[in-house]
């Protein structure tokens, strides 16, 4: 779509149409997705027992990795929203958010990175 146009659907994707309405006509839009005969789960199963790059997913991490990052933004976001000052009395949270995917925190206001990671109880850790 680029930066001249956005798009608007109903749901489930139903329906696409561009804004402005007349970059519709310029830009074809597949009504239909390929579907994964064996579902997504079963696919995601086979690909990990496959190995590595030696299976080819409907959903790669390259697409559904930035795109699950962008949505769990919308989330830090909404958890910001209702934060407020010590005194309890104005919502310091309801601001624009700067991410830096890099680092994995939001460089414009500390108090919403307590939402990005979780401090595991004594005793319990995760490692890779």
């Amino acid at each position: 779509i680029g930066t001249k146009g956005k798009m608007m659907c109903n749901v489930y994707g139903e329906q696409p149409t561009l804004l402005p309405t007349s970059k519709t006509k310029e830009v074809k839009v597949s009504q239909t997705l390929a579907r994964v005969p064996e579902g997504h789960y079963l696919q995601f199963v086979n690909a990990c027992i496959a190995g590595y790059g030696k299976k080819e997913v409907s959903s790669p991490f390259e697409y559904a990795g930035p795109l699950t990052e962008s949505i769990l933004m919308g989330n830090l976001a909404l958890r910001s929203y209702n934060i407020k000052d010590a005194s309890g009395k104005n919502f310091i949270g309801r601001k624009k958010l700067l991410w830096d995917a890099k680092n994995m925190k939001i460089t414009n206001f500390d108090e919403a990175n307590e939402f990005v990671k979780r401090d595991y109880r004594n005793g319990y850790k995760l490692e890779l």
